[in-house]
């Protein structure tokens, strides 16, 4: 953990502060230029990766069996995954991905970064089957990204070129599930950390330093945890605490999804994430007969 008993809080490298702060930002205000997702959510951090954003797939699995073991005490709903490494295996004996499955059997919602393997870097050409384990995992909301054009409407967006598609090596999955805004997202960025001071020209205001712009799936999946975070509170309120399985989030948000333009399924999933219409089905939907 990041704070408390477990350490002194830091992060070394930055990309998981600025996950984080999309999903909820602790200076977020309401006249705020820059706001979160799920402002009323709370974020448990568990570091996995050093400060160059490598690590193993063993710390990773501890990391989940920990909120798995840990999940009424610190009352973990949602487990965001903005990592992935190449598929070498069936998701069947796919370690990572069983952990993945072993989370959300144990009710909790994990969503994944799909990958930003969708574009070959020498030729420019974009291809299928890039998707990262464990964004083949079955049961995650594996997670693509939409570059909006920074324009407010939806006609002009598109698939972002390095964002993985499907299918899935080894299990022909159809994968992304959704995908959601992840082309220069704006969030906080740790303070002497390797991507704070490797790359300035990412600074929103290059006077203050505060604000960095990132892309990736990495970002889209944190819009998308933001999301689900409000999904389950609207659920919640109107179904007198009960929370939402996490396959009744996932259909939440795969129903309400908006079709990106000239996108096919296995770019797209279901489509773009539409947080309003999902927050307003999560609160529609009388969670005592879900399955």
């Amino acid at each position: 953990l990041k704070g408390g008993a477990r350490g002194k809080q830091y992060d070394n490298y930055g990309h998981g502060t600025h996950v984080a702060g999309i999903i909820r930002n602790k200076d977020d205000k309401s006249d705020a230029r820059y706001r979160s997702v799920a402002r009323g959510s709370r974020l448990i951090g568990m570091k996995v990766l050093n400060e160059y954003g490598a690590g193993y797939s063993s710390t990773v699995i501890k990391a989940i069996e920990f909120a798995v073991a840990n999940k009424s005490q610190y009352k973990i709903d949602v487990i965001n995954l903005s990592l992935g490494h190449p598929i070498y295996e069936p998701a069947a004996t796919d370690p990572l991905v069983q952990a993945v499955e072993r989370a959300v059997a144990a009710g909790i919602v994990v969503v994944v970064a799909a990958g930003n393997e969708g574009i070959n870097r020498e030729t420019g050409e974009v291809g299928y089957a890039g998707v990262t384990s464990p964004g083949n995992a079955p049961s995650a909301i594996s997670v693509g990204a939409v570059d909006t054009k920074n324009t407010l409407t939806r006609t002009d967006d598109e698939v972002a070129a390095f964002s993985s598609r499907g299918p899935t090596w080894y299990d022909g999955y159809a994968k992304p599930d959704i995908v959601a805004p992840g082309r220069r997202i704006v969030s906080f960025m740790a303070k002497d950390s390797y991507l704070y001071r490797n790359y300035p020209g990412w600074y929103v205001n290059a006077a203050t330093r505060t604000y960095m712009t990132m892309s990736g799936t990495s970002m889209a999946a944190a819009v998308v945890t933001g999301v689900v975070a409000d999904v389950i509170r609207a659920s919640r309120e109107a179904n007198n605490g009960r929370t939402p399985t996490p396959n009744t989030v996932k259909a939440i948000l795969q129903f309400t999804a908006s079709d990106v333009p000239g996108a096919d399924t296995l770019s797209q999933g279901a489509g773009s994430i539409n947080a309003a219409g999902a927050i307003r089905l999560a609160a529609a939907i009388d969670t005592s007969v879900q399955q």
